[in-house]
């Protein structure tokens, strides 16, 4: 069951770490997001482009070392010593995973990445469809 909807801008320099001598200006932004994103049930189910259609897992960890800072995010709380090996996410997923470590660290986060070249519309039904059967609370 569909309970909220955040927007997240998909920019990098949302991340502080990132951001480097703009990090002041984008702090408003940031925190604005955060903010939202902390207001979003347990369960989040994120939608993104990426070069290729995927559902991203909530146990895969990512990191943002591509964009010029090894800053290490999950898609859900990380069991046992927390120590897991990175993987190749799109963008979408890891500010996905940025998003929810800092605004709602208890939560977890599946990401539907689909290629740029589908038609949203299609899309949007199909998700829509899938979220109206489930008795989770959602967050999107």
């Amino acid at each position: 069951m569909l309970s909220a909807i955040g927007i997240v801008p998909s920019a990098p320099v949302l991340v502080p770490e990132l951001a480097g001598a703009a990090a002041a200006e984008l702090a408003d932004l940031g925190a604005a997001v955060i903010a939202a994103a902390s207001l979003l049930p347990k369960s989040w189910i994120a939608v993104g482009t990426g070069r290729a259609d995927d559902v991203v897992r909530p146990t895969d960890v990512g990191t943002f070392a591509g964009f010029g800072a090894d800053v290490r995010v999950g898609l859900a709380p990380q069991d046992g010593d927390g120590v897991a090996v990175p993987v190749e996410l799109p963008l979408c997923a890891l500010l996905t995973a940025w998003v929810r470590g800092q605004a709602r660290p208890e939560a977890r986060a599946q990401v539907h990445v689909y290629a740029s070249d589908h038609g949203q519309p299609a899309r949007g039904r199909q998700l829509r469809a899938a979220s109206t059967g489930s008795p989770i609370r959602s967050g999107y």
